[in-house]
């Protein structure tokens, strides 16, 4: 019996003794309930961190405790003060026995009812009394200038000893300081990594299957003989959060990078104090420039810009859906910025992230802003209309300056500064177009806004009919523009196929079909309404450029390219 009692003992006093969880640990497995999962559980981690911080500085220190005591307690007083001015019944700002015991009765109403009712009543009515006045002394003891009435001021002392003694015992400011215990070096502050290890590492000590994920069987098991995660794992778990967290850092600067490239992309000149800002807009101009932007197969405009005689300076805003060049003429020395923008950005139509095709002549370079993105300003052709307060208010913005004068039409051939006036080719529209075949024809009245065609359409029927304006000439040298101006091979659109046929390089038949019987270009815009039918004679090269919409017959083969080929 002795031997085998002096075992026991030796057996107890080798016996190594069972890890107590710290408080700092208890606090992470508070937050690992059964089924967590490894990055939900971080990125908890993260968001707990991140209320527990309350001064934002991105560490837990004794000013985050000091400063949620101090938030605790003044939850607390206010509390304080609810409960006890609710029983101010007429509103003077304090609170006598009297209307303690009329608010008090009428809450406990039901009970001394009830009491009164039954075999007992009188103990419990005489119960129910003594509570009622017992709540009264509590409350009338806030009275400590002894006028009996308990003022704002004294009742928010109501609950005060309970709550000094609770101050920093409970609430975020407990969970802090038992977070902090987390850091074992001095100073002793815990940051965003450091917690985010410390689960981590509580994680994989748990997690004994690797799944990165915590069972319930996991978890009891864990709870029933907890030990300490070892230093291999910790110092894995620290160096994942450093890395986790240089990723999200680099991550949040590449976002701002983008949100101020986008703003620098869209940035406009403040206007001077004495300028006048002018705003115009449209969808197209009514003619065509010779000169194209940036490729060959792309449709560019071509308008004017007349700059009237007057003394203040002009900050001129102009926004098209089609790429333009504007012609400026007048009094250009007014001219203290433009700005130009258009929606298209290459044959294919519109990318926000690229340059918008928009260019000038008779202005000086330095006086000319383009735009990185094509949908920094928008375009609008009728105002007020939802379009124009949105690019009105952009321009307000950048500029710091409301514009005195916003005008707009669908298609243009001028715009006046500063006075807006807007000048057409056409007054409303499109023309009416009349296809005559035999017999004649009798037009009363104003004949300029009516085209009448005899036989098949010819290109430069179509040409005036879609760009009465016609086709502007332009020095591509004189050119200001957002990309390297150039001269069209072959003009856009029927006026270029004006052009091929003038020079013998297509005929048209009397089907209103082009026929090739040599190398060229295609016209570009040769898409919608402005398709056409071309005819690739034998042994005659394929052409170049973009057809966009139109049909291509080959006759070597037979083959139909072309959107517009399936609907004839």
């Amino acid at each position: 019996m002795l031997l085998g009692g002096s075992n026991a003992v030796l057996s107890q006093q080798s016996a190594p003794q069972q890890y107590i969880v710290p408080p700092g640990e208890q606090l992470l497995l508070s937050r690992l309930p059964s089924g967590s999962e490894f990055g939900p559980y971080l990125y908890e981690l993260r968001a707990h961190f991140f209320h527990l911080d309350a001064d934002t500085d991105g560490k837990l220190t004794q000013r985050d405790i000091d400063l949620h005591t101090l938030m605790e307690a003044i939850q607390a007083r206010t509390i304080a003060l609810n409960s006890i001015m609710r029983l101010d019944l007429d509103g003077d700002g304090a609170v006598t026995e009297d209307e303690i015991r009329r608010t008090t009765r009428y809450d406990r109403r039901g009970q001394v009812a009830l009491a009164a009712s039954n075999s007992a009543g009188k103990k419990q009515a005489a119960d129910a009394e003594e509570q009622i006045e017992n709540y009264i002394r509590s409350v009338m003891a806030l009275d400590t200038d002894k006028d009996g009435k308990v003022s704002f001021s004294e009742a928010g002392m109501y609950g005060e000893p309970s709550r000094r003694r609770a101050a920093g015992q409970g609430g975020l400011s407990a969970l802090v300081r038992q977070a902090m215990t987390l850091a074992t070096q001095p100073p002793y502050e815990l940051t965003l990594v450091d917690y985010q290890a410390a689960g981590e590492a509580l994680f994989r000590k748990i997690d004994s299957d690797n799944d990165f994920k915590i069972s319930q069987q996991e978890l009891t098991g864990y709870r029933r003989k907890p030990e300490p995660p070892d230093a291999a794992v910790r110092d894995a778990a620290a160096e994942a959060a450093k890395n986790r967290l240089a990723e999200q850092a680099e991550i949040a600067r590449k976002k701002q990078e983008a949100v101020e490239a986008e703003r620098s992309a869209c940035a406009m000149p403040k206007a001077s104090d004495k300028a006048r800002v002018v705003l115009f807009s449209g969808y197209q101009t009514e003619a065509l420039s010779s000169v194209t932007l940036g490729s060959q197969d792309v449709v560019v405009h071509a308008g004017r810009v007349v700059v009237e005689p007057g003394p203040e300076p002009l900050y001129i805003v102009i926004s098209t859906y089609s790429a333009t060049i504007w012609q400026i003429s007048g009094a250009t020395e007014r001219i203290e910025r433009i700005v130009l923008s258009s929606s298209r950005t290459g044959p294919k139509g519109a990318n926000a992230q690229r340059l918008s095709l928009v260019g000038a002549t008779g202005i000086a370079p330095e006086r000319v802003v383009f735009f990185s993105r094509s949908d920094c300003l928008g375009y609008f052709y009728e105002s007020p209309s939802s379009s124009s307060i949105q690019t009105v208010a952009t321009v307000r913005n950048a500029t710091g300056k409301e514009p005195e004068v916003v005008a707009s039409k669908y298609s243009v051939s001028s715009f006046a500064v500063p006075s807006g006036k807007i000048e057409t080719v056409r007054a409303q529209g499109q023309p009416l177009v009349i296809e005559k075949s035999q017999g004649t024809l009798k037009i009363v009245g104003n004949s300029s806004d009516v085209i009448v065609q005899a036989g098949p359409s010819r290109a430069r029927d179509e040409m005036y009919r879609f760009f009465p304006g016609g086709v502007i000439d332009i020095d591509p040298k004189t050119v200001v523009a957002s990309v390297p101006p150039a001269a069209y091979e072959v003009l856009p659109s029927q006026a270029g196929l004006v052009q091929l046929l003038s020079t013998g390089a297509v005929t048209q038949n009397r089907m209103e079909e082009y026929i090739v019987r040599q190398k060229i270009r295609f016209p570009p815009g040769l898409a919608g309404a402005h398709s056409v039918t071309f005819l690739i004679m034998k042994g005659t090269p394929y052409p170049d450029g973009d057809p966009a919409h139109s049909c291509v017959i080959m006759e070597e083969t037979g083959e139909r390219k072309g959107a517009a080929c399936r609907s004839r």
